[in-house]
């Protein structure tokens, strides 16, 4: 965990110079993140479900190469393209379950539930990482730096717009949330 909030304090600092929702946007981007991050968790569940639909019907075409048309198919599905589509996968539902796991803890402006949001914020970083370096294609290394970078600042820029407000205990949190209604 130590290493995590050294990731933390370091990102932080970077986005320090940076300018700032007004506190009213913070305030209300704060209370109302966990409602956020259910409607991701859940668009995000269905997409692993297609994903992993997806990854089926590959396998399915691969073993029909009996027609023209399947083998066509076939020779489209490499071996690494199923270990791409796999790990994808695994860090999806990894960050997908992280998410959910946070939704109770931002619901109360707990410090657990923004933790968990940087983490989930993390998971996908080193999601985005690990997919450039396994496509092996140099069209996808640029785009997916260039993409990714940007999806990650963005991120992580909301996420550290609302970290003061995570900071206190349970009851400053609900006595937060009351003043706010």
């Amino acid at each position: 965990m130590e290493f995590v909030n050294k990731i933390e304090n370091m990102v932080g600092g970077w986005l320090k110079s940076v300018p700032h929702l007004p506190t009213a946007g913070q305030k209300w981007l704060g209370v109302n993140v966990w409602w956020i991050v259910l409607i991701g968790v859940i668009l995000s569940g269905i997409g692993l479900l297609m994903s992993l639909g997806a990854i089926f019907t590959a396998m399915t075409f691969i073993g029909a190469t009996t027609t023209y048309y399947g083998a066509l198919v076939a020779e489209s599905y490499t071996g690494m393209w199923f270990v791409s589509a796999i790990v994808s996968l695994i860090f999806s539902a990894v960050s997908v379950l992280i998410l959910a796991l946070a939704i109770n803890p931002l619901k109360n402006l707990q410090k657990k539930g923004w933790s968990l949001l940087f983490l989930s914020w993390l998971v996908n970083a080193v999601a985005i990482v690990v997919n450039i370096v396994l496509s092996f294609s140099v069209l996808t290394l640029i785009m997916g730096i260039i993409f990714g970078g940007i999806v990650l600042a963005i991120s992580a820029y909301f996420i550290f717009e609302i970290r003061g407000q995570f900071q206190g205990s349970t009851k400053k949190a609900k006595a937060a949330t009351a003043a706010t209604k």
